[in-house]
């Protein structure tokens, strides 16, 4: 089974789907599902990801349903999202857009030679 980057940077991947500088309060809040399909590349061809959204914050769910404590990112106004985030030699670009309940865009990790695209559902 091959990784993005790691399993910890393709975490951070659906959360930099989310993220970037302030939004109004509370327009994205609550639990979204993150689908991260790769079209190119040697990465795991479908990642799934969870996370919650509070205010501006973004942080990472685990697998039994705890809400990490860091901040992941923020959510622009207009739910515009350009992010480069990773390691120097191994870097993940993610953009693309958030809206009230979905969104959607790419991502690449020009290093491994992987790409793709990304999609967000808000739950409940």
């Amino acid at each position: 089974m091959s990784a993005l980057p790691t399993q910890a940077a393709l975490g951070a991947l659906a959360l930099a789907a989310l993220s970037g500088p302030a939004l109004a309060q509370g327009r994205y809040d609550g639990s979204w599902a993150i689908a991260v399909m790769t079209a190119r590349g040697p990465c795991d061809p479908l990642y799934r990801y969870y996370v919650d959204v509070e205010g501006q914050t973004v942080r990472l769910r685990s697998m039994t349903g705890a809400t990490t404590q860091s901040a992941a990112g923020l959510v622009r106004p207009d739910g515009r999202i350009n992010v480069a985030m990773g390691q120097a030699d191994d870097p993940v670009s993610v953009k693309g857009r958030l809206g009230t309940t979905s969104g959607a865009g790419t991502w690449s990790a020009p290093a491994r030679g992987c790409g793709g695209r990304w999609s967000a559902t808000k739950r409940g």
